[in-house]
Order: C-alpha cells, then sequence, then structure tokens
C-alpha cells in the first residue's frame, strides 16, 4: 500500500438490484453521473411514529447543495445558497 491510497473516500454506490453490477445515479435533477458515498444525504419524510427514511446520493457536494437548497425554498430551486455561490466545490 502506498502512502497515497489512505486518502480515497469516494466510493461508488452499487445498485444490489442488478447483482452489483449498476451504480446508483446522482439524485440531482438531469445529473446522469455516479452517485458517491461521501456526498449521501439521509431524510426522514414520514412522521415521528411512522418515519420513511430515504437515502439521496449526489455526485458532487455542489449538486447536493442544489438539492438541500431547493427543497428548503421552492423559489430556490437550482440555486445554491449564500456562500456556495462562488465557491469551487
Amino acid at each position: 500500500m502506498s502512502k497515497w491510497e489512505h486518502g480515497i473516500n469516494e466510493k461508488v454506490v452499487i445498485n444490489l438490484d442488478h447483482g452489483g453490477s449498476k451504480h446508483v445515479m446522482c439524485a440531482w435533477d438531469d445529473c446522469e453521473a455516479d452517485g458517491y458515498e461521501l456526498y449521501k444525504l439521509t431524510i426522514n419524510y414520514g412522521q415521528a411514529e411512522t418515519p420513511h427514511i430515504v437515502t439521496h446520493v449526489f455526485c458532487c457536494e455542489r449538486h447536493k447543495q442544489y438539492f438541500i437548497h431547493g427543497s428548503i425554498h421552492d423559489a430556490a430551486y437550482g440555486k445554491l445558497p449564500a456562500g456556495f455561490r462562488r465557491s469551487c466545490i
């Protein structure tokens, strides 16, 4: 193992429904890139007594922030929150 191999933390999410042969796509709108474990977001869409847990994966932090900000503010769909607009994430 080389000294650089320890820093790899982006792992593609594999769809086990297809025997592990396909990857899960990014959950942002029309992005068709692979989703990574590093940019995973878990949301409970249900109530406290009846949870409905859904996990979304994204290809990058930027698409994850688009999704979070757009779901909080309907008018902000496709826009980044303040602090992320000029960043290179």
